[in-house]
């Protein structure tokens, strides 16, 4: 094989490569667009993403035939398709969160608040575990994945890690209402006040009708993969009940942590 020949396969393969990975990225990002629940049609992903519509077209149906969306015949809408519950059943499996799920029904059924777990994912909390639905929620549930800078759980999270600026500097600070932080600095603050405190709090920085306190999740060996939130409207949450709430919640944690450690 010539130099030349050698080159220009390498080029071709380069270029097969990051076309690929270009398309797996746009399948992602589509994918993100289902991440509320709601269905979604062809134009509406396309104007989503900036994409044209012949090539969502495909990579939907792509999804469509890996199992991770489905397509409604009648309205020819999008959803999330069983691809996913399933990938969602065997990574809660992996985390052990069902062991955890007794000691959160316990702290909901004691508070009358929302007991959950969460880890770090990127810029996001995301919750694995969450005790039953409680009338205290309301119909607008807690979403799936909460902006670290102004979450209880994404507060506990990075206040018990070794965090880098640059890390904070990232992070997406216009999510959130008026109320959450709006810097890397002011977060940093925040972050050494929580380490203080003994536990993280959203003050309507999410929904202006909920609080949530944030406690860290602690292994054997002190390190945070996991937080524990315990969420309520501020009717419930008054500033008179948190000192009690917070004793609750590290009780849970404590025990969430010492079970996870058993189960290693």
């Amino acid at each position: 094989m010539t130099d030349r020949v050698a080159a220009n396969r390498c080029v071709t393969v380069g270029f097969v490569e990051n076309t690929s990975v270009q398309t797996v990225t746009r399948a992602l990002s589509v994918l993100d667009c289902f991440r509320g629940g709601e269905e979604r049609g062809v134009s509406e992903v396309a104007r989503a993403q900036g994409l044209a519509v012949s090539t969502t077209h495909r990579l939907l149906g792509a999804l469509v035939q890996a199992g991770f969306l489905e397509k409604d015949a009648a309205s020819s809408r999008y959803r999330m398709g069983g691809a996913l519950a399933e990938y969602g059943q065997i990574a809660y499996r992996q985390h052990k969160i069902y062991l955890a799920e007794p000691a959160l029904e316990q702290l909901a059924a004691t508070t009358g608040a929302t007991g959950s777990v969460a880890t770090r994912h990127g810029i996001h909390a995301v919750l694995l575990g969450t005790s039953r639905w409680r009338e205290t929620d309301g119909h607008e549930l807690q979403g799936v994945r909460l902006p670290l800078h102004a979450s209880a759980l994404g507060k506990a999270l990075l206040a018990w890690s070794e965090v880098s600026d640059d890390e904070l500097r990232s992070l997406p600070y216009e999510e959130g209402t008026e109320r959450s932080v709006s810097s890397a600095e002011e977060l940093r603050a925040e972050l050494v006040a929580t380490r203080a405190r003994g536990y993280a709090f959203n003050d309507r920085e999410l929904d202006p009708g909920f609080r949530t306190i944030g406690l860290p999740i602690l292994d054997p060996r002190g390190h945070c993969r996991f937080a524990l939130g315990l969420r309520g409207p501020v009717t419930l949450m008054i500033d008179e009940r948190v000192p009690f709430f917070v004793e609750l919640a590290k009780v849970t944690a404590a025990e969430i942590a010492a079970t996870f450690a058993a189960a290693e």
